[in-house]
């Protein structure tokens, strides 16, 4: 009985610690197209926090995400045609691009 539970005890930490490598890499694989020409950006990068500008020149609405690397990604947003958004971020964020959500 002993055994039993051991054995079982081992095959379940086995599938749980596979299940967490799954889940980040899983997470990563989404493929997500980049913005359209006519959503605008500028970015400062320089000194200690980051600072990006995004504008819709599109004649539509346009939902677009802010990727980065060694941070999570900024949310969706929505952003109307003329509208305007400003975002910040520090280190060890790094901006890595525009793309649709």
């Amino acid at each position: 009985m002993r055994l039993r539970t051991s054995v079982a005890a081992v095959a379940l930490a086995g599938a749980v610690t596979a299940g967490f490598a799954a889940g980040p890499a899983a997470a990563t694989t989404t493929n997500q197209a980049a913005a359209p020409w006519c959503l605008g950006h500028r970015l400062n990068d320089k000194g200690a926090v980051d600072k990006l500008w995004v504008w819709n020149s599109c004649k539509s609405n346009q939902s677009y995400k802010v990727r980065l690397a060694n941070v999570p990604d900024l949310a969706c947003r929505q952003l109307k045609p003329g509208g305007a958004d400003y975002f910040t971020w520090g280190w060890p964020g790094r901006f890595d691009g525009l793309v649709t959500c």
